[in-house]
């Protein structure tokens, strides 16, 4: 599997492309615009692994302004041409943009929203800033304290615990429920991704991404590469769920003695 840093690397040429698309406009669109105090570059060109597959691509740009209803975006940008999507979208050179509106106010509430929101925001780039308040925004609302990282690890571990306790697995196999089994394989699986996110001090992702993402972290069980294709393969059926458990359960001793290890249990 190719990894993220793989694919930025050899994608540059294309992002760096859309980048300049985004500059011109900023410079032709935003930038005159008084009204808007800032832009964030979001998704994929933010990332650094955009790609124009067969169904396009659209750039993800944030606008930031103090009042929605001061705004109007088909003035400023013309029609939105995807009405069926919850942003403004309007075609820009060979592919397409879709504008998200915020506020500074909504900004302020960015850890009030949800981890894949806070996750979205801080990987997203700063292309215009009119007054500095996107640059102390962004210093002041994202950082994870140790007490934060402690919290959030623990609920993803006793979670994960309550999932793959023998005790769960013997009341399901005893039925032959091993369709049950895999949907908590799933989940267990997840509260292991979302522990590293947190041991890492990262939010944690939207769920298209979390697997994926797991690769690029430093802080993760040795054998993470081969435990993951043990959990993402085979069917809801007993062999492969008995060995998919086996893995969650060698997780498991992992992430309790990673909790042990930094005195987070009593």
């Amino acid at each position: 599997m190719k990894t993220l840093q793989t694919i930025k690397k050899q994608q540059k040429d294309e992002v760096d492309r859309y980048r300049r698309i985004v500059e011109k406009i900023v410079e032709e669109k935003i930038r005159p615009c008084k009204i808007i105090n800032g832009a964030l570059l979001s998704g994929s060109v933010s990332r650094g692994d955009a790609r124009k597959g067969p169904f396009g691509l659209m750039i993800d740009l944030v606008v930031v302004v103090d009042n929605r209803d001061d705004i109007d975006l088909q003035e400023i940008f013309g029609p939105d041409t995807e009405p069926n999507i919850p942003y403004h979208c309007v075609p820009a050179e060979d592919i397409s943009l879709q504008i998200e509106l915020t506020t500074t106010k909504e900004l302020k509430k960015i850890r009030s929203r949800s981890e894949s929101e806070m996750f979205a925001r801080l990987e997203s780039d700063i292309v215009f800033d009119r007054t500095g308040y996107l640059q102390e925004w962004k210093k002041a609302s994202f950082t994870i304290t140790d007490d934060q990282k402690k919290n959030r690890a623990l609920k993803q571990y006793f979670r994960y615990q309550y999932l793959t306790g023998e005790y769960r697995y013997e009341k399901w196999s005893s039925r032959n429920a091993w369709i049950q089994l895999a949907q908590i394989a799933c989940e267990a699986i997840e509260c292991y991704c979302n522990f590293l996110y947190c041991i890492n001090g990262w939010f944690i992702p939207r769920k298209d991404w979390l697997a994926y993402l797991t690769y690029e972290l430093s802080e993760k069980i040795p054998s993470h590469e081969q435990i993951m294709g043990v959990l993402f393969t085979g069917g809801p059926n007993e062999p492969d769920i008995r060995s998919k458990f086996s893995q969650l359960v060698e997780i498991g001793k992992w992430i309790s003695a990673y909790c042990k290890g930094e005195n987070w249990l009593d």
